[in-house]
């Protein structure tokens, strides 16, 4: 079952520039990276490069975890969402280009060497389909 997020979940994802994705090794090692995303609502896109560990973690194991959040002083105000759910690689199609307008859209770099254009040839996209979450300091009306 797909996690529905709460609007200001959904602005707070939307609006972050990292999150740090977990995947798991064919040992059972976690294995965690920081990675820049696109957010649509629902599904959170990540481009990722051929080859990679978590995309060989990710087809031997679809299981991960999210982390977008934002820490500083004081200390109290801190807030973030720890989302669970399954990973999908994408490698063409009509959610491949959806997806990769979003990255390109909140990332121009993208759009230019050494990262773009975004490519099904080289460029796989990663789709967290989220099953559960937890947030915390976030609140409605502010990001």
């Amino acid at each position: 079952m797909v996690y529905r997020f709460r609007p200001h979940e959904a602005r707070f994802i939307d609006k972050a520039r990292v999150l740090r994705l977990a995947t798991i090794s064919e040992d059972g090692y976690p294995h965690v990276v920081p990675l820049c995303h696109a957010f649509d609502g629902q599904y959170l896109y990540i481009a990722t490069d051929l080859g990679t560990k978590k995309l060989k973690n990710i087809e031997g194991n679809p299981r991960v975890a999210v982390i977008v959040d934002e820490y500083g002083e004081p200390w109290g105000r801190n807030k973030g969402i720890m989302i669970q759910g399954r990973a999908e690689i994408l490698r063409g199609g009509e959610e491949y280009s959806k997806a990769a307008k979003l990255l390109t859209e909140k990332f121009p770099y993208y759009k230019r060497e050494p990262w773009g254009p975004i490519d099904p040839e080289d460029t796989p996209i990663i789709k967290i389909i989220p099953e559960r979450a937890v947030s915390w300091g976030i609140r409605p009306g502010r990001r």
